[in-house]
């Protein structure tokens, strides 16, 4: 298979029949193994530096130096969603359910995307460039990887980043859940007060009793 420059990446669809690539051509392309065919082209507005399969192989999400990251079809090169971050995208990666991207970036973050609104549900803040960042393997967790070229200072953060992760998390460490006037200050109206960790205490309800005047 050839490009009209150099290629960045590849990456083998999960059922073996399909190769995604991304080139300094400015495109994103799938071929087909046995016979080098190609099947479907993506355009980008600059290199496309990543690419990754959806767990089922109908998708691929394509990152690139033009600071946009694009889910597409395998087979028809249709676009599905568009990402963006505020600078380069070096890496990208779909959830174990097919329903997320997790991506890092030269902006210094490494964020996760919902595909079916291209909404972004997380983000993960270090000091320098986002070089790569990765989901384990039971989707519960981004791994991103830093590096602060000024002082050549790495990092790695690992975070959770599903909303229920989070809850789940907070009260494992919580002795009680929060009083009324916590609520009424982190919350305010926004949801009733109610015990968001079911097996803590939980202040009890104010009941007002009427006094008579004699």
């Amino acid at each position: 298979m050839d490009h009209e420059s150099f290629v960045y990446v590849i990456a083998l669809s999960p059922d073996g029949k399909y190769v995604a690539s991304g080139s300094d051509d400015f495109t994103s392309r799938v071929w087909e193994v046995f016979t080098g065919k190609e099947i479907a082209r993506v355009k980008q507005e600059n290199s496309v530096v990543d690419v990754a399969f959806s767990p089922d192989g109908k998708y691929v999400a394509s990152g690139s130096f033009d600071r946009t990251i694009l889910v597409w079809e395998a087979l028809t090169g249709k676009e599905i969603a568009h990402m963006t971050h505020d600078d380069l995208v070096t890496s990208v990666v779909f959830s174990p359910d097919g329903k997320y991207i997790v991506s890092g970036s030269y902006d210094k973050t490494a964020r996760g995307w919902e595909i079916a609104t291209g909404k972004e549900v997380a983000r993960v803040v270090h000091d320098g460039e986002v070089w790569s960042a990765e989901l384990s393997h039971d989707g519960e967790y981004i791994i991103s990887y830093s590096a602060d070229i000024t002082d050549a200072d790495i990092s790695t953060h690992v975070s959770l980043w599903q909303s229920d992760d989070l809850i789940d998390s907070t009260c494992a460490v919580m002795p009680r859940n929060l009083t009324r006037a916590e609520w009424a200050q982190f919350i305010g109206d926004a949801l009733p007060y109610q015990a968001v960790c079911p097996n803590l205490p939980i202040e009890a309800e104010i009941i007002l009793t009427p006094t008579t005047v004699p």
